[in-house]
């Protein structure tokens, strides 16, 4: 030490100038340095107070509006260049029913967010924030001294208003100019604004990864749920992500996510925010909640969080419909094309139809969910109470309607929400029984054989065929004599077997086979040589059970359903016309299968099918006093046990199939929940929606080979001329030359008692 005191009086005049001199010259540097910047501070001074106002106006909107709302990033920066054009899906009628994008960004009013994430951020990333002028100079003290002796930039100090003005106006880039740049804007910023409008305007705009911007897109990336309905841990996890998206983000990293949570928790209980109490309550119902199990060595091996579908779409008004056009979309043009290129997909979609058929399904599904949650109330064992509970919630349904001579998808829902839980489409990827509503092509198959007509009287009584098989009918009662039209109309299942016993099987396979371009040994596979057949017990989809039916309503031509129309690029090029491609391929096939039911047992099928909706009939009461100016007709079904409720519905122009049951496979809806009380309502509801769009015009029928009389529905013969029949008859279509040919004979001036004595069955 003496020695190193000798040297600097030795040598003490060069060394104190060198001493003095170097601290001076870094002042005079890093303040011409901090002149530099702070005079491109001011040359953007201007712009940037500009794209803050518009930010704020956004923010203004949302506090008016008492809700959230979406918004783009050119909204706010007039100067940004927009790269990124959404992809748009339009209807028929070129309404957007989708528009695909990258960036997620959402803005909340300031009462929607959650004070756990307000005071979150205060605790975890500024203290003082309510008390300094946008700049925390212990913190950034602080910070330097860390910085300094890392030799590098490893923590920032930065306060809330600052990290503000790195998000809005600076390239995020860790730097001493940009740092210098946040203090000026920051300074600035708090000239401006009250502490609830940086803080509102911060937690609407921060990143969250994935492209989420905002705390309600990160709710909703992570939890489902909208961000006022958060718990405290919820946001806590929310807050530990605002720091590094990619070294906390639960979807990249979950064990560093859920600790940093913890951490966050107890971060806001030394702020006073929380007691430890509460802190260790909640984070003990967050594991619980989302269902987070750690490993041997504590670390976190799963859970529930972040397995929730944040959607890509800002507008989504056909959701499931709109996914299965992304993903075509992402296989033909890949995955930036779809979220950037501003294409626009123009589909056969009827937005009308589609909120109507939306609405129907959800209602329907919402009552069958109650009906079972009513019953599991009344349950005193709570484990199996519980376990009702859980199998209301999981009930689910399906609802397509076509345009039976094109194919096109007038409407789509796939299922009552389309969720993390349930991104299943029902209506293509779901097979199941469709019990009695598969009746239709076996009495169609008959017709076409002339096993049978309208009038042809059958006897329903208890039956064994070969095999040892014995139906039973839904009542457990037998109506005795009764025609073809009565018993279909009625769904009584032993006549249905004894038909399909009388016609064989080799006509059904060769529909089927044509239907849906299937080999023999296939369509052997998947529509079983037996008896049950009659009865749906082989699996179909909603989409295959709409494909059958609209092949009986168009008269025998093949169709393939389609959704999209054609693609155009940004320019407005047509480059995929999906249309044209699929019409010349149902051209082709037609040409080369010819029409693949006889146009006139089609016909005859569907008149007979209207009586479905005449009193005694299986959907005579989901009418529900409704009068329909178009005719309508079609086919409930049940399958065993009420396992699936379904209904066919045909109008002129549309036919739609309908689909109620668990998504988790064979567990009843309950006792009586059949496909007339369930699914037939909702579709009578969604017809009665539509029906003023529709023509006058009635079904399609053949110019030759049908005739019409006016039959008896109880006799199958011709109606008495003197009105004893009227309560009970109906126009009626034939075959040619296949007609009754003779009066009623169970009706005269006395009695017509027999109306009403046989009963409607609807499963099997």
């Amino acid at each position: 030490m003496k020695k190193f005191f000798k040297i600097i009086l030795k040598y003490k005049k060069p060394i104190l100038i060198t001493l003095i001199c170097i601290p001076v010259l870094l002042i005079i540097l890093c303040g011409g340095y901090t002149a530099f910047i702070y005079a491109s501070w001011l040359s953007d001074k201007e712009d940037a107070l500009v794209t803050l106002s518009k930010y704020k106006r956004l923010i203004d909107r949302t506090e008016e509006m008492r809700k959230g709302m979406i918004y783009s990033y050119s909204e706010i920066d007039s100067q940004a260049q927009v790269v990124d054009i959404p992809t748009r899906i339009f209807d028929r009628n070129n309404e957007i029913i989708g528009e695909i994008f990258e960036q997620k960004r959402e803005i909340v009013p300031y009462s929607y967010i959650p004070q756990w994430i307000k005071d979150g951020v205060i605790a975890s990333e500024d203290r003082q924030f309510y008390t300094h002028n946008g700049v925390n100079y212990m913190g950034i003290f602080r910070a330097l001294l860390v910085n300094m002796k890392s030799f590098r930039v490893v923590q920032g100090g930065s306060t809330v208003t600052q990290q503000l003005s790195k998000v809005l106006f600076t390239n995020m880039n860790r730097s001493m100019k940009r740092k210098i740049y946040e203090f000026f804007c920051a300074y600035e910023i708090e000239r401006h604004y009250d502490k609830q409008d940086i803080l509102s305007m911060y937690l609407n705009l921060i990143y969250f990864g994935n492209g989420a911007y905002g705390v309600e897109s990160a709710s909703k990336m992570f939890f489902g749920e909208e961000v006022r309905n958060l718990g405290i841990s919820e946001c806590a996890m929310i807050v530990s992500v605002i720091s590094s998206p990619r070294s906390y983000s639960p979807l990249r990293e979950l064990d560093a996510s859920v600790k940093k949570t913890r951490r966050i928790l107890n971060s806001m209980v030394e702020a006073g925010f929380l007691t430890e109490d509460e802190a260790e309550k909640d984070y003990a119902r967050f594991i619980k909640k989302w269902d987070i199990v750690f490993d041997e060595d504590n670390k976190v091996a799963s859970s529930n969080i972040g397995n929730f579908l944040y959607s890509t779409f800002r507008i989504n008004r056909a959701p499931f419909f709109n996914e299965q056009v992304r993903r075509l979309l992402v296989e033909k043009f890949g995955e930036d094309t779809v979220k950037r290129g501003g294409l626009s997909v123009y589909t056969t979609i009827d937005l009308r139809l589609q909120d109507a058929a939306t609405n129907a399904l959800k209602s329907a599904i919402s009552s069958q969910r109650e009906h079972l949650r009513t019953i599991a109330s009344r349950i005193k064992d709570p484990v199996r109470s519980a376990a009702e509970i859980e199998d209301a919630q999981n009930i689910e349904g399906a609802f397509i309607a076509l345009n039976p001579f094109t194919g096109e998808i007038l409407a789509h829902v796939g299922g009552y929400a389309f969720t993390a839980d349930n991104q299943l489409d029902a209506v293509t990827q779901i097979k199941r029984q469709p019990g009695s509503s598969f009746k239709t092509i076996i009495y169609c198959a008959a017709i076409e054989q002339k096993v049978i007509n309208p009038s042809t009287l059958l006897v329903d009584e208890k039956t064994t065929f070969k095999g040892n098989y014995t139906p039973l009918n839904y009542s457990k009662n037998f109506a005795g004599t009764i025609p073809v039209r009565e018993s279909l109309k009625r769904s009584i299942n032993v006549t249905a077997v004894k038909i399909l016993d009388m016609s064989g099987y080799r006509t059904i396979s060769q529909y089927m086979q044509k239907m849906f371009s299937l080999s023999g040994s296939e369509t052997e596979k998947r529509f079983g040589k037996t008896l049950s057949l009659a009865l749906g017990a082989y699996e179909i989809s909603p989409m295959e059970n709409a494909i059958i039916n609209s092949i009986i309503v168009n008269g025998g031509d093949y169709i393939e359903p389609y959704g999209i129309v054609e693609v155009r690029n940004y320019s407005g090029n047509v480059i995929w016309n999906n249309a044209e491609e699929v019409i010349k391929n149902i051209e082709s096939i037609r040409a080369s299968t010819g029409k693949i039911i006889s146009p006139q047992a089609a016909a005859v099928t569907v008149s007979m099918l209207q009586g479905v909706f005449e009193r005694g009939g299986t959907a005579f009461h989901a009418l529900g006093g409704r009068r329909f100016n178009m005719p309508i007709a079609g086919k409930t079904g049940t399958s065993n046990n009420f396992v699936d409720a379904w209904f066919v519905g045909y109008t002129p122009e549309t036919v739609s199939a309908v689909w109620i049951g668990n998504k988790r496979g064979s567990i009843s809806l309950g006792s009586g929940r059949s496909g007339g009380l369930l699914a037939a309502p909702a579709w009578t509801s969604f017809a009665s929606r539509i029906q003023v769009s529709e023509s006058n015009t009635g079904f399609v029928r053949p110019s030759s080979g049908l005739s019409i009389e006016r039959v008896c529905n109880l006799s199958g013969l011709v109606a008495l001329p003197d009105g004893s029949c009227d309560s009970v008859a109906s126009e009626q279509l034939y075959l040619e030359r296949s007609e009754p040919g003779e009066f009623c004979n169970i009706h005269d001036s006395q009695s017509d008692s027999r109306q009403e004595t046989y009963s409607s069955d609807d499963t099997w």
